[in-house]
This record gives structure tokens, C-alpha cells and sequence, in this order.
């Protein structure tokens, strides 16, 4: 069972540009970095920094990122034991005005 992992951040207005970029470029560095018994463990993740959508219903978030995992399981140790994701949620969360994120088991047409 497949889970998409999906995550928006929007900046305190504090944050300047190059802030958000550096925590831009680290959230996709953990695809590479989050090890779980020694080998990486994500199996996809992909960001966005604008929200290039028509519909305009982006409600001024940052950044997108969708992450994907080959198991709740694999969730579960991203969220709750992974020291790299924890150490990075951790400088991340306090320049943050709002998050959105939203977890689902992957169904394909």
C-alpha cells in the first residue's frame, strides 16, 4: 500500500527569500538523506515553489511537496523516529505561519 504524503508550507513574513530556498532545497534533500536501516527509504519526492494553478486557490502557500512511501509503516518512522526529518522539522516548524498536510493510501486508475 502506497501512501502520498503531501506537505505545504507558507513562511512567516519574516522569512526572507533565501531562507525559504534553503529549506526549499533540504526538504528534497531528504529523499537522499532519510536512511532507514542504511538505505533510503522515500521512494519519490517532488516540490514546488510557485503555484502556477490557474484556479487560484493556492491560499498563499510557499512551497508543495508531495513525498511518497511504500508503506504507513514507512510514514510512521519519517514522522516519528527519523532523527534527519525530526532535526530538519524541528528548525523548519517555528518559521512557518501555516502548514497544510494531508496523507493518503495511493489508488491508481
Amino acid at each position: 500500500m502506497t501512501i502520498t504524503h503531501i506537505v505545504s508550507f507558507r513562511y512567516a513574513n519574516s522569512v526572507s527569500e533565501a531562507e525559504r530556498n534553503k529549506y526549499f532545497d533540504e526538504l528534497l534533500a531528504l529523499k537522499h538523506t532519510c536512511l532507514r536501516d542504511g538505505k533510503p527509504y522515500i521512494r519519490a519526492l517532488v516540490g514546488g515553489c510557485a503555484n502556477t494553478s490557474p484556479e487560484g486557490a493556492g491560499k498563499g502557500f510557499d512551497h508543495t511537496f508531495v513525498v511518497t512511501f511504500a508503506s504507513a509503516d514507512d510514514v510512521k518512522h519519517y514522522l516519528e523516529t527519523d532523527d534527519v526529518h525530526m532535526e530538519f522539522a524541528s528548525r523548519v516548524k517555528p518559521l512557518l505561519a501555516d502548514a497544510f498536510i494531508y496523507d493518503f493510501e495511493t489508488v491508481e486508475a
